[in-house]
Formats: structure tokens, sequence, C-alpha cells
């Protein structure tokens, strides 16, 4: 009989990079001190990873699924909007449309609504309070809307109602052209009366939302201190909830998931993982990796396999500041180093690269690292982007990954 052994998958979130002029020329992973991943890769195998397809960049939620035992070919039918909802345990009916949104600043100019900024200071304590006062407005004939708090400046909008539809446009224009302002919200194919009467319904609680948080007592308050009011709501990601078939529920494993952040906790929900938070787990450089890790131990005493789930990496980058990036995957480096993680099968990986020089996602692979008292060991001594090119593992997918990471568990075994 095959034996197997626990395994542990830590995912730094958009950990791949490119080189910086502010690192000097090297990239985050690079330029950071990292003795214990590199003692991991000297001891294992490395490489680097597509996460669906190579040079194609995609969120966390493709890049987590997949890593998760999700089909690739069903990757790109996931909604942000579901697994958001899922990660803050909103109750969902049949029926019920969910979108991711975020908490923005605007301001009016004419008919357009100008983005200041689309994560309105990466506000945080106060937006429970602020989506208080956005609960069950009516927005069209039997339609209402309510908005839910998710992470730092991220909700959920809830959609309920008869007929609606999610084959309807963003509000939200993205980053890259957020010169373009809020977004009317338009149906994506021409005579879908359903999408047309959704639609409608999103560009009405767009003003209606503006209406209510702009004279919100606590933006008021906001904007007395200097700081930005969360006046708007975007909104992306648009979906029905529905059940996700995937590859470590197939194998009848166990799995638990250890993270800070509702996008990652909602997919862990809809797959049925065992999910694990602490108030002091961010989607930031501030989270508490040492605990987290701690955590992680315990749940292996009941699971087959946990993955921990590390933000701060993709945050730093997206904020375009690599010195802090380097800096927390150092962070990262020292709580691992103290974390006594013998006799177990230990992956690390990324779901996507992000660029920190201009805070984008981009389609570059991402060092990946395989480790365990069995594994064949290569050349490569230093865990990073350029190092993992030459590692033995050389170029998988993230299900090739996840599918040798089993292996070495002892998982996929034939029997003879």
């Amino acid at each position: 009989m095959t034996s197997t052994k626990k395994g542990i998958i830590f995912i730094l979130d958009g950990l791949g990079d490119r080189p910086s002029k502010e690192l000097n020329g090297k990239t985050p992973l690079e330029f950071a001190d990292t003795p214990n991943l590199d003692r991991l890769a000297a001891s294992g195998q490395c490489g680097l990873m597509d996460p669906l397809l190579p040079g194609l960049p995609v969120d966390t939620h493709t890049g987590v699924g997949i890593l998760f035992g999700l089909p690739p070919q069903y990757a790109t039918e996931l909604c942000r909007g579901p697994i958001e909802a899922a990660g803050i345990g909103l109750p969902m009916k049949d029926g019920d449309l969910l979108f991711r949104a975020n908490l923005a600043t605007v301001s009016r100019n004419g008919d357009r609504y100008q983005i200041n900024d689309r994560r309105a200071e990466r506000i945080n304590d106060e937006v429970e309070v602020l989506c208080q006062s956005l609960q069950d407005i009516q927005v069209g004939e039997s339609i209402y809307a309510s908005l839910h708090p998710a992470t730092q400046h991220r909700c959920v909008l809830l959609l309920r109602g008869p007929g609606l539809s999610n084959q309807i446009s963003d509000t939200d224009p993205g980053g890259k052209h957020v010169f373009k302002g809020i977004q009317s919200c338009i149906p994506l194919k021409k005579n879908d009366s359903s999408a047309k009467t959704t639609a409608d319904a999103i560009n009405v609680f767009t003003e209606l939302s503006h209406k209510v948080l702009d004279k919100h007592p606590l933006n008021i308050k906001r904007q007395s201190q200097g700081k930005l009011a969360g006046n708007a709501v975007l909104t992306r990601g648009v979906g029905f909830y529905q059940d996700h078939t995937n590859l470590i529920d197939h194998l009848k494993l166990k799995a638990a998931v250890v993270a800070g952040e509702s996008t990652i906790l909602g997919l862990s929900n809809l797959f049925g993982f065992t999910s694990i938070t602490e108030d002091t787990f961010t989607s930031l450089t501030d989270t508490n990796l040492e605990l987290k890790i701690r955590r992680a131990k315990d749940m292996l005493q009941s699971h087959d396999l946990v993955y921990v789930h590390i933000k701060g990496t993709d945050t730093a980058a997206h904020d375009r500041d690599p010195a802090l990036k380097a800096w927390f995957i150092n962070q990262f480096d020292n709580a691992i180093g103290k974390a006594g993680l013998e006799n177990l099968v230990i992956g690390v990986c990324a779901d996507h690269s992000t660029d920190s020089v201009r805070g984008e996602h981009n389609g570059d692979a991402v060092p990946i690292l395989l480790q365990h008292a069995e594994s064949r060991i290569d050349q490569v001594r230093r865990y990073n982007e350029t190092d993992c090119s030459q590692g033995a593992l050389v170029r998988l997918t993230a299900q090739s990954f996840l599918l040798t990471m089993l292996d070495a568990m002892g998982q996929l075994g034939v029997e003879v």
C-alpha cells in the first residue's frame, strides 16, 4: 500500500515580479534575504509555474482556484462576486446576483463621476458602518440591493429580485482606465430585456448609493480629518451562485485553508474546505505570519493538506512598492524558519505575478518549490525567479504543480 504524507502549500499572492531600479535591477524576491526558502530550495526541486496558460495574466481567484483543484477548463467561469459572498458567509438564495465591489472616492463632474481613488485610501474600519446605510434599497420593480463589507475597501453587492441577468458590464473601469470614471452598466447583448432591467437597477444603485454615502456623517468626518471619503461603489465580477467540483474532493482528501482575505476564504467555503482565519490575518503586510503557520500546523493534525495564503506580497506590488514587497518576503522567510515543518511535503508557489513597478498582474511564470524527505534534489540553491528557471520541475501549469504535490504526498499512487 502506498504510504501517505501530510502536505502544506504556501501561496504567496502575486509573488512573481520583474526587476526594479529601486532594488538595483533585482526582483523583490531576488533582493530579499531568504535563507530559509533557499534552504528548502537546496534540499528539494524548483521550477516555474504558469497559473493557467503561458503569458496569460490571471486574477487571484483563477490562480488560487486551480491550486485548490478546480479543473482549468472551469477556471475562467469562476465569478468573483459569489466567491466574495461565500468568503464573508453571506446567506445566498437561488437567483441572487452577487458582485464584487469597491468603496471608492469620487467627485461629480457634470453627469460623470470622476474617480479619485478606486480604493478610497484602502478604507478599513469604517466600511461596515457605511454598508449598513445601504441595505434593502429598492433599485427597480421588486428589485432590492444590499451592500456588505468584505476586506478593507472591498464589499459584496447583493441584488435580489425576479428575472435578473449576469450578462451585464462592470461599472468599475479598472486601474488602467480609472480616468474614464464610473462606467454606466449596460447589457452585453442587444435586445436582452433581463440584462437591461438588471443594468438599469445597477445604474440606479450607483446614483442612490453615492447620494447616501456622500452625505454620510462618517465620510464627512473623514474629510474633516484630511482623509478620503468612501462615497461611491464600483461593481465587477458579477455572477450567480453555483457549485464547483474539484480534485481535492474527488480524492476524498480533507483540506484546510488559512487566510485573511475574503476571496480566498470564499473559494475555500465554495469548495467545502475548512476555513481558518483570525482578526490578525489581514491582506496587508501587517498580517500575523507566525500565527498563520501555527494554525496551519494545528490543522495538519486532522487534515491531509493545508493551504496558507499570504496576501501582503500582492498588496505591496499593487501599491507599487517593491521595497516593501521585498521586506515582507523577508518577514515570511523568518516565519517559516521558526515553524518546524519537518516530515511534511512542502510546496511554495504563487497564484500569479504582480509587477510592483506598474502595480499590475502580468503573465510571467511564478517560481515554485517542492521539498520533502524523499525529494529529488536539483541544482537550484536560491528560491527566486531566475534561479528557479533552472530547476528540475522545469515549467509546469498550476494543475500539474498540484498533481506533483499530491503525488509526493502519496495520494496518486497506483497499486499493482
